[in-house]
């Protein structure tokens, strides 16, 4: 299945998704989206330069010992009338999986089926 098409079918597991993406946290760009409504690549890029300062916290934060020992790699981020879920390859390729969800129960629902398809573009299936 491309890419494309696992973006796709993210979306149709959780009715409140509204964009699913993949992105690169290392050069801080979208390279595959999904959504209902179209996004300039800005705001796509945005989301995932949103996902690596997120991860930057986070991993500060292991470091300082301010956190369990093992950095954690996903992000939940509540804004007015939406979440950002945010997922990052454990594999340190910065892969990442971009959600943005009506709310945080819609974003819960969907990070499952989101590190599983992250797993996927790990294992390069």
């Amino acid at each position: 299945m491309t890419l494309a098409r696992q973006l796709d079918a993210l979306r149709e597991f959780e009715p409140g998704c509204r964009l699913a993406a993949f992105g690169d946290l290392g050069a801080s760009i979208v390279l595959r989206g999904s959504s209902g409504s179209g996004h300039p690549q800005e705001y796509l890029d945005d989301l995932c330069q949103q996902a690596r300062r997120g991860f930057l916290a986070l991993d500060a934060a292991v470091q300082a010992g301010g956190v369990a020992a093992a950095p954690s790699d996903d992000v939940l981020l509540l804004a007015p009338g939406e979440a950002r879920l945010f997922l990052r390859a454990s594999d340190g390729s910065g892969d990442a999986v971009l959600c943005v969800c009506d709310d945080a129960d819609a974003a819960a629902r969907l990070a499952a089926p989101a590190r599983q398809m992250l797993a996927c573009q790990d294992g390069g299936t």
